[in-house]
C-alpha cells in the first residue's frame, strides 16, 4: 500500500502595504525615537538621577523586608514607591521591576 503524500500547505501571499500604512508605521517609529531621546535627557538631570536612586533604594529595602518576612514594612515601602514610580513613568523613564507584596495587607495591632 502506497502512502499518500500530504498536500503542500498553501503559501501565504504577502500583502503589499499601502503608502498610508508605511507612513503611519514610520510616524510611530519617530514617536518611539523621540520618547527615547526625552528619557535620555531626563536621565542626565540631577533631580531625576536622585529620584531613580530613591526608587532603587526602595526596591532594595523591599527585598530586604521580604527576606525578613516583614510584610507590614513591605506594604509601607510599596505605598511609598507607587506615586514616585508613576510620575517617573509618565515622564518617559522605564523603571526596574519591583518585587511588590502580594496578598492582603496585614492588620494593625490594637494596643488596647
Amino acid at each position: 500500500m502506497a502512502k499518500k503524500k500530504a498536500a503542500a500547505p498553501a503559501r501565504k501571499r504577502r500583502k503589499k502595504r499601502t503608502p498610508e500604512e508605511i507612513i503611519s508605521d514610520l510616524q510611530e517609529e519617530i514617536r518611539r525615537v523621540r520618547s527615547r531621546q526625552k528619557a535620555k535627557e531626563l536621565k542626565s538631570s540631577p533631580a531625576f538621577k536622585s529620584a531613580m536612586a530613591a526608587i532603587k533604594s526602595v526596591d532594595k529595602a523591599l527585598d530586604a523586608a521580604a527576606q525578613e518576612n516583614n510584610t507590614a514594612l513591605r506594604h509601607a515601602l510599596a505605598d511609598a514607591r507607587k506615586p514616585l514610580g508613576t510620575y517617573l513613568e509618565t515622564q518617559g523613564l522605564r523603571l526596574p521591576k519591583a518585587n511588590l507584596p502580594k496578598g492582603p495587607r496585614p492588620r494593625k495591632n490594637d494596643p488596647a
